[in-house]
Order: structure tokens, then C-alpha cells, then sequence
């Protein structure tokens, strides 16, 4: 029978991963705040939003090997994300943080665990990009799209292209000549463009000057911003840098913050589906895998870590005598587990894998079993 050695630093990293799903790591730390924007000002303004969080509206495509975001003109590649099943791919709302890789050094501890030097290796042949070769935005959450309940700067900043030449009504702080950095340029109108802000959403003012009845906002003066402005007027400018042509600016007072929602509780009575292997690399029958290969599952639901050690096996196929040695570690964000090898694997022979029942979601269901059997090539 085929036999599974778990070091103790595998059996860490999985107790740890168990202990974290679904638990905030610091109750008392303030939730991240995402810039609103599109694919097409991220390539357009790589340095501007390198390293800052960031959400989009984007398809994935892809597969495990192989992750990308798209808006159907342009692509960026991406962590953390589940491929479409099948030949369904919905649009999402994704946040996450854009890094241009080739500006970071290769032990940064920010991107340490998501494999990029041999990433780097498989596209470019090389230990690490050069800056402007690798921009990759790398996903920690991943929502539907709804349809926004008003125009706000967030909804027209995320799909600019859907507001284009509407004539909307948006209210924000004043930020005079994007004095705090808020957007990556000017649209270089007039002088008097001005930036009008809201939470981490930001967008040009350009048309007409931040005066009117009681008030004459200066756009080089920092004194002046803070003051809350209504603008109406008509989206103009591109999906990489957004404008409002304004017709009419009001002063107001800073607007009250709504009551949150109810919540609202799941009923847990409820059969939850069984969790199934949806994907796998090598896939499945594959030959001629290399010999330094990893096994990579991904799951359709969350896993409990804990039920991982002792469910997973593999052999060379017809074999009863062979030892393996490998490690497992499981990465709850992407619902994948990986298995390493300590050794590579023999030339020219078939192995399978087998994936338990006693796996469980984390509701305690159990896995639906999987196999996955593949040839080994010559290297």
C-alpha cells in the first residue's frame, strides 16, 4: 500500500490555514479600502496603482496554471481566483492588489508565497521580471455584480463606459487640483479641473469652476478641501481617466451616513452540496508530465484543512510497494490543495492520486472521491 509522511512544517501550515478560515487575523484592525477604477487605467497607469488596492469589474478566464482578469480588450493576470466552470463566465466586482512584479525584489515578503520566480521562469526565462513585464493583480475577494441603487463617483469609476454621456448628479468631498493624489493625471481642460472625491472613489471635475452662491473654492489651496460639493453635469473623458463635463456645483452639507442594512441569517438547515474536485493539474489522463511536478486540486466548496492529513494518497499505478514522500498544503482563498513531491518522480510511469471522503467542507459534508491518474514523460 502506498504510504503518506506529513512533516511537521506541512501539518502547520494546515492547522494554521483551518484556525484562519472565515476569522479576521486582527479583530481590531480597520477593513481595507479599495480604489475603485478599470482594467484600462491600470495598464495605462501601472505606476500610479502599483501596490494599492484596488477593485474592478472583470471576467476571469483561465485555469489554475493560467489566471487572467479581462473586460474583453485587455487582460491582466491574476491570483486567488476561481476559473469559470465550463463556458460560463459571469461578470464580477474583484477586489484585490495590482503589483508590477519587476518593481519589487524576489524575496519581498509581500509576494513570497505566490510562486512568482518560477512563474517568471515559465514566461520569460528569467528568475524575476524586469519592471513593465509582469503586472498581476492578486485577488482577496470576488463578488456578483448588481445593479448599483444610485449614481455615485464609485459606480461611474468602475464602469465609465456605462454612464458615458449621461447626465448624472454625484456628490464627494472637494480635493482642489488632485492635491492629495487621488487620480494618476489631469485631464489638462483648464486650470480650474478640480478633483471631487468619496471614500476611495475619485473622479475630474472639469467645465466649470468650484464657485457659486456662498462659496469660491481655490483648487491650489488645501484650506478649501473637505467641503462638500452636489456637480451635476454629463461622463465624458475614457475608461482610463474619467471626467464629469459640469453644468451646475452646490455646496452642501456632508451627508449623513445611512443606517447599515439588516442582516440577514443563512439557514443552516438546509443540505449544503457535497464538494467536488472541479479541476486539477496535471488533468486528468495527462502524459508526459514532468517529473518535478506538483498536484493541484481545486475544490467547489470551502475545506476543512484539518480533514486534510492522512486523505490523500498516491501510487504508481499497479503498485502496492512504492513509498512516497510529499508534502500538502491548502490554500482556503483559492479552495486549492497542492501536493509536493520531497522526490521527483520515476520516468515513464503512470500514478494516481486518490482524494477521500473523509475530506470535508467546512460544514462537515464530505467530499464527493477523486481520482486522478497521469503518465510521467522521460524529464
Amino acid at each position: 500500500m502506498s504510504h503518506r509522511r506529513w512533516p511537521r512544517p506541512a501539518v502547520a501550515v494546515l492547522t494554521a490555514a483551518a484556525l484562519c478560515v472565515g476569522r479576521p487575523l486582527d479583530p481590531s484592525a480597520q477593513p481595507t479600502r479599495y480604489k475603485p477604477t478599470t482594467l484600462a487605467a491600470l495598464d495605462a497607469y501601472t505606476t500610479f496603482f502599483h501596490r494599492q488596492p484596488v477593485v474592478v469589474l472583470a471576467k476571469a478566464e483561465g485555469d489554475l496554471r493560467n489566471m487572467f482578469v479581462t473586460d474583453g480588450q485587455r487582460r491582466i493576470r491574476a491570483l486567488n481566483l476561481l476559473p469559470p466552470l465550463g463556458s460560463r463566465s459571469e461578470l464580477l466586482e474583484i477586489s484585490g492588489t495590482f503589483w508590477d512584479v519587476g518593481r519589487l525584489q524576489p524575496n519581498d515578503p509581500r509576494l513570497v508565497n505566490h510562486g512568482i520566480q518560477g512563474l517568471s521562469e515559465r514566461l520569460f526565462d528569467k528568475p524575476w521580471p524586469s519592471s513593465g513585464e509582469l503586472q498581476l493583480l492578486v485577488a482577496t475577494e470576488t463578488r456578483a455584480v448588481h445593479e448599483p441603487d444610485d449614481t455615485t463617483i464609485r459606480s461611474v469609476t468602475l464602469e465609465p463606459t456605462r454612464y458615458r454621456d449621461r447626465a448624472v448628479t454625484l456628490t464627494g468631498r472637494f480635493r482642489g487640483r488632485n492635491l492629495y493624489g487621488d487620480l494618476p493625471e489631469a485631464p489638462g481642460t483648464s486650470p480650474t479641473d478640480f478633483v471631487l472625491q468619496s471614500a476611495e472613489a475619485a473622479v475630474w471635475i472639469v467645465g466649470k469652476e468650484p464657485r457659486g452662491d456662498g462659496f469660491n473654492l481655490d483648487v491650489m489651496a488645501r484650506v478649501d478641501t473637505g467641503r462638500w460639493l452636489r456637480v451635476s453635469g454629463t461622463v465624458r473623458g475614457s475608461e482610463r481617466l474619467v471626467e464629469i463635463e459640469a453644468v451646475e456645483i452646490d455646496q452642501i452639507d456632508r451627508p449623513v451616513q445611512a443606517d447599515p442594512p439588516p442582516t440577514f441569517i443563512e439557514d443552516l438547515t438546509k443540505a449544503a452540496p457535497a464538494p467536488e474536485v472541479i479541476f486539477s493539474t496535471p488533468t486528468p489522463n495527462d502524459t508526459n508530465v514532468a517529473l518535478d511536478t506538483a498536484l493541484r486540486f481545486q475544490f467547489s466548496r470551502d475545506i476543512d484543512a484539518g480533514s486534510l492529513p492522512g486523505s490523500v494518497a498516491v501510487r504508481y499505478f499497479g503498485s502496492t510497494d512504492t513509498e512516497f514522500e510529499f508534502n500538502v498544503d491548502y490554500r482556503p482563498r483559492n479552495r486549492v490543495v497542492t501536493v509536493t513531491f520531497t522526490e521527483p518522480l520515476l520516468p515513464y510511469r503512470t500514478i494516481e492520486a486518490n482524494l477521500g471522503n473523509s475530506i470535508l467542507a467546512t460544514d462537515g459534508t464530505a467530499l464527493v472521491p477523486h481520482t486522478l491518474r497521469f503518465s510521467t514523460g522521460g524529464s
